[in-house]
């Protein structure tokens, strides 16, 4: 087999067990969009990467693990491993929302806008 054959083959076996979340969707860019609230019910990311002739393995599983994180897959089967009350999930989405009002200002700052 080829290098790429078998880097589709081990991405294919890696994302097996995620396959449930997946759902059809069209085609995603390499570099999914942060997603503000990884919570809803109805928004299901479906995360790609395209692998070049010659590209390590590594490499691309550095950038599926990027593009994963940037998705929020691991947060949604972290939050759904047990139940989570109103009370401790208005708390979560209080502190969530303070979190990007903090990164928000990190960017203007950033930016160079006060």
């Amino acid at each position: 087999r080829s290098a790429p054959m078998r880097v589709l083959v081990l991405l294919a076996c890696a994302l097996g067990g995620a396959s449930a979340f997946m759902a059809p969707a069209s085609r995603v860019p390499a570099v999914a969009p942060r997603v503000a609230t990884p919570l809803m019910k109805d928004a299901v990311t479906r995360v790609e990467i395209t692998i070049e002739n010659g590209e390590p393995l590594e490499k691309a599983l550095q950038r599926l693990k990027r593009a994963t994180n940037q998705v929020g897959h691991l947060r949604i089967l972290r939050n759904r491993k047990t139940f989570e009350n109103n009370h401790d999930k208005s708390i979560r989405k209080i502190k969530e929302s303070l979190q990007r009002q903090a990164r928000a200002r990190r960017a203007r700052r950033a930016a160079g806008g006060l």
